[in-house]
C-alpha cells in the first residue's frame, strides 16, 4: 500500500551546505497493516510522514502511496490517505463542527453528506456534545480527536498519523488505542510513528525502526526482535527470597554473566550468553531456595535500544 524506494531529504541551510534528514530510506507498508514507525528524536520521522502525505517534496528517492507516485500524482495521493500532523492546525473561533464542514468542501462533499459524515465522526471520537463548542475552547486531547476526525473524514483506506497519542493522559491513550483496532478491522492502512513504544507494541501489525535518516530494520515484532541476535542480551528471571548478599556478590563472577540486580520476588541476571543453569546450580549450592527460572523476553524496547545503539541522535 506505501513503497519507498530510496527516499533522500536535504535541507538546504543559509550558507549553502544542507542537511541530510532522510538518507535513501527505503521500506514497504503492506496493505491492511498497521504501521508503527519508530526512532528517536530528530531520526526523520516526521520529514518521511510530510513527503508521504505530500507536504514536502523529496530530494531524491521515490514513493508509492496506493499505487499513486507521490510527486507525479500528488492529488491522487491526497484523496487516497487521511493525514493528521502531530499537531494539528485549528481556527480558534469555529467549532470542531463547522470545521468538518470546511474541509469537506476542500474534498467536494455535497452539503449532506459533508455534515452527516461530520455528525457521525464527532460522535466515534467522542466530540458530540461538544461539537458547537469553539475550537479555542478544546483540550489538548481533544484537538487531538478532532484531529482524527478531519482526517477520516472522506473515508479514505491509508490513514497517516504523526504521533496521534502524544501527550494525551490514559483515558486519551485508550480511546486512540482501541479506535486504531477498530480502523484496522475496518480494513484501512494506517501508518503510525510513536515515542510510545508500549502503545506500539499493543497497538501496530508491523513496525519500521528509522536511525539518522536510514531504515534499521522492518517487519514484524517477533521478525524485528528475532533479527537481533547477539545485539539483545539474554536475561534470566530468578524467582527466590532471602537471598544474601555474598551470593549476589558471588553470582556476578559466574563465567557468562554480565551484571546481578535485585527485584522483590528475586534477581535479574544479565549474561552475555544463556547459562540459566549455572546460576541456578550455583545458587542452589549456597542454600538459596529458588522457585523458578526463565528467560525474560526481548521487549519492543530492547529492540528499539539495540537498533539505534542505545543513545539518542
Amino acid at each position: 500500500m506505501i513503497d519507498v524506494e530510496g527516499l533522500t531529504k536535504v535541507y538546504q541551510r543559509v550558507r549553502g551546505d544542507g542537511a541530510k534528514a532522510l538518507d535513501g530510506a527505503t521500506f514497504h507498508v503492506p496493505d491492511r497493516t498497521v504501521f508503527g514507525f519508530l526512532g528517536p528524536n530528530g531520526a526523520g520521522k516526521t520529514t518521511t510522514i510530510r513527503i508521504l502525505a505530500t507536504v514536502l517534496p523529496p530530494t531524491d528517492g521515490r514513493a508509492r502511496v496506493a499505487g499513486h507516485d507521490i510527486v507525479a500524482e500528488p492529488i491522487a495521493v491526497q484523496r487516497s490517505i487521511g493525514y493528521m500532523p502531530e499537531y494539528p492546525g485549528f481556527y480558534p473561533t469555529m467549532t470542531g463542527a463547522q470545521h468538518l464542514d470546511y474541509w469537506g468542501q476542500f474534498h467536494k462533499m455535497p452539503r449532506a453528506e459533508r455534515r452527516a459524515r461530520a455528525k457521525e465522526l464527532l460522535d466515534l471520537v467522542g466530540l458530540g456534545d461538544e461539537r458547537k463548542k469553539k475550537a479555542k475552547a478544546y483540550s489538548h486531547g481533544m484537538l487531538k480527536r478532532l484531529g482524527l476526525a478531519q482526517a477520516l473524514l472522506h473515508n479514505p483506506p491509508i490513514l497517516i498519523l504523526d504521533e496521534p497519542s502524544g501527550g494525551l493522559d490514559p483515558y486519551g491513550m485508550i480511546f486512540f488505542r482501541n479506535l486504531m483496532r477498530d480502523l484496522h478491522r475496518e480494513g484501512k492502512t494506517i501508518f503510525l510513528s510513536s515515542h510510545i513504544l508500549s502503545e506500539v507494541q499493543q497497538t501496530c501489525t508491523h513496525l519500521g525502526v528509522i536511525h539518522k535518516g536510514r531504515i534499521v530494520a522492518t517487519g514484524t515484532h517477533e521478525e524485528i526482535q528475532a533479527r537481533l541476535g547477539p545485539a539483545a542480551a539474554p536475561k534470566a528471571l530468578i524467582e527466590a527470597s532471602e537471598v544474601p548478599g555474598s551470593a549476589v556478590d558471588g553470582l556476578r563472577g559466574v563465567a557468562h554473566v554480565t551484571d546481578v540486580a535485585r527485584a522483590d520476588w528475586g534477581l535479574i541476571v544479565s549474561m552475555d550468553s544463556d547459562v540459566r543453569a549455572e546460576v541456578n546450580a550455583f545458587l542452589v549450592n549456597r542454600g538459596v531456595a529458588v522457585r523458578g527460572v526463565k528467560l525474560a523476553e526481548v521487549t519492543l524496547e530492547d529492540a528499539f535500544v539495540a537498533l539505534t545503539g542505545g543513545k539518542p541522535t
